[in-house]
Order: structure tokens, then sequence, then C-alpha cells
């Protein structure tokens, strides 16, 4: 079994920072945070299976991550 790593905040914001109080929204939002970290798990381990080296994988992974934007025009 994998070790899981999640990071996740004590607390969810909104842009005005007032603390999102709602559980679901809360439970929704921590359970796909806990999907990508086990995907990117995934993306890792299968990358190393097939050799590829580790610092340079995370360093792609980091780029998409920082590129990813909203098509939501509420979001920008």
């Amino acid at each position: 079994m994998k070790k899981k790593t999640f990071y996740l905040p004590k607390n969810w914001y909104t842009v005005k920072k007032k603390k999102i109080s709602c559980k679901e929204k809360i439970k929704l939002l921590n359970q796909n945070i806990e999907e990508f970290q086990n995907l990117a798990n995934d993306i890792l381990d299968e990358a190393i299976l097939m050799g590829v080296d580790k610092k340079q994988l995370l360093e792609i992974m980091s780029n998409v991550i920082s590129s990813t934007d909203s098509s939501l025009k509420s979001a920008k």
C-alpha cells in the first residue's frame, strides 16, 4: 500500500479571504485534492518504472500545475 501524504489546509478561503464553511464544498474539494495526489503518485511511479528521471518529471509536473488556469470568467 502506498504511503498517503496529503497537504490539505485546515481551512479553505474565498478570494475575499472569507472562510468557506459549507461542509459539502470542503469535503468535495478535499476529495479532489486527494485524487489529484493519488494520480500524481501513479504518474511518478509509472515514470520511474520506465526509467524516467524523477527530478525531471517533478519539474514537468510542477510546470503543468503552474500553467493551469480556469476557463471560468468568475475565477480569473
